[in-house]
């Protein structure tokens, strides 16, 4: 194992996440609304009075909370900062890997735990899938064995998730080996820039469309759910004022194969560069921001892409192609977005072209943090 040396400024600046970690709590607890407490409200009822709801995901986290719940937590306050500790913890040690952050950087990771904190850091549904993140990110970081081998065992760990968490990620996990397939027999000889990912999504988007075409042939039930899943949510929300980000179907309800094509054209802009935030109130703006942030890493660190990276961006993008169609509204997305985090965190660094100081060896440009762990 390399011993890692830490450099003084990194090891103030990452540690400011813990005060930013107790600073975000208080505020979420004195300031923000009810409706930012509805899912962690419905998990505490199944803890602790055996609540039952007909969802999966809601099932599968009650019983998880039951089992590591050894301090007899019993409020939601509790619960976030247990929670919060903990991965504020993992994240500490794993950000200390690396020996220094840019400006830019260290502004992404502050705004990213801010997020996590709200959104995540809590009794919650996302807790898990950021927990699952984790250990797909940590797949990642693996340097004994190949590639294709790391890509089999993420698409593993996203179609168990499918049955125990949330069932539509098996399509994720089909997307992956779909995407992983068309990177090594189309894209993988060619040099990467804008055009070359462009071709990339338009193919994996073909090869998605085509995938939900044979589910209409082959399964009739999985395919009427996949084509009314966000009207099917969004029909019991239409009177719900908390509810202000929704996103309906532009063109209406999915009522044919062409018209879901269609929406989900019109949806993936939305989503990707959701602008129709600011006509909704200022506020919004830190997240429309964060959004083109992340499309604006996601293109730039594809046009550096190498194989030991490659497979981040897959995954990410699998993430993105599933999420179109289930998630109800901008908030939620931005929400189960922030649990990939650490897979953001690590494409920065294929396009930081910042040199390491007194160093006679010059880093490559497209250097990860895979290439410094053993």
């Amino acid at each position: 194992m390399k011993k890692i040396l830490i450099r003084k400024d990194t090891l103030f600046f990452i540690s400011l996440i813990f005060i930013e970690f107790i600073a975000i709590k208080i505020f979420q607890f004195n300031f923000l609304p009810a409706k930012y407490f509805y899912d962690s409200n419905k998990i505490l009822d199944m803890i602790l009075y055996g609540t039952r709801y007909n969802d999966l995901a809601y099932d599968f986290s009650a019983q998880i909370f039951s089992k590591i719940n050894i301090l007899n937590l019993d409020s939601l306050e509790k619960w976030a900062y247990f929670i919060g500790t903990i991965f504020t913890c993992i994240l500490f040690i794993l950000l200390l890997k690396r020996k220094e952050y840019s400006k830019w950087q260290y502004l992404f990771i502050y705004t990213s735990i801010a997020l996590l904190n709200i959104y995540v850091f809590n009794l919650s549904k996302d807790i898990i899938q950021f927990a699952i993140f984790l250990i797909i990110y940590l797949v990642l970081l693996l340097k004994k064995i190949d590639s294709f081998k790391k890509m089999i065992l993420i698409a593993g760990i996203i179609l168990a998730e499918s049955f125990l968490f949330r069932i539509y990620y098996a399509i994720m996990a089909m997307n992956i080996v779909t995407m992983w397939i068309i990177y090594k027999t189309i894209i993988e000889k060619k040099r990467l820039n804008k055009r070359v990912f462009i071709k990339l999504v338009i193919i994996a988007l073909i090869a998605f469309f085509t995938e939900i075409f044979i589910v209409s042939m082959i399964n009739n039930d999985n395919y009427q759910r996949i084509l009314y899943a966000r009207y099917g949510v969004n029909s019991l929300r239409t009177n719900d004022m908390d509810v202000n980000t929704i996103i309906n179907d532009p063109l209406g309800e999915n009522t044919n194969y062409f018209k879901f094509v269609l929406n989900y054209i019109i949806n993936l802009i939305r989503l990707m560069i959701p602008l129709e935030l600011l006509l909704k109130g200022m506020k919004y703006i830190p997240f429309v921001i964060y959004q083109i942030a992340i499309i604006w890493l996601l293109v730039k660190s594809c046009k550096k892409a190498n194989e030991k990276n490659a497979l981040t961006i897959i995954v990410i993008l699998s993430f993105i192609i599933i999420s179109i169609i289930f998630e109800p509204d901008f908030g939620s997305f931005i929400r189960h977005e922030s649990s990939l985090f650490l897979l953001f965190l690590d494409l920065t660094f294929i396009i930081n072209k910042k040199k390491e100081k007194n160093e006679v060896n010059v880093i490559q440009e497209h250097n990860t943090f895979y290439d410094k762990i053993e």
